[in-house]
């Protein structure tokens, strides 16, 4: 099956809207969905789910982020 890719407007408005549905806040939702977008080589919603739900606050973005990195580098493999 093949599905389209977002472009950064679309996956920024569904990424944040199910951020916000589990109930962070939109600065939260935001730089989560900037940094998955930004950061993995294949950006997708689930990326920024995962990482909305291992976030305690502000400060837990970064590293839950670069935790996801390390984790598509370990196990996800590197498409070429």
């Amino acid at each position: 099956m093949y599905v389209n890719k977002y472009d950064f407007a679309q996956f920024y408005e569904i990424s944040t809207k199910k951020l916000l549905d589990e109930g962070l806040s939109q600065y939260t939702a935001d730089e989560i969905t900037k940094s998955v977008w930004e950061q993995l080589p294949n950006p997708n919603i689930r990326n920024c789910v995962q990482i909305g739900r291992l976030v305690k606050n502000e400060k837990d973005i970064e590293r839950a982020i670069a935790d996801e990195i390390q984790n598509f580098k370990e196990y996800g493999g590197q498409e070429e």
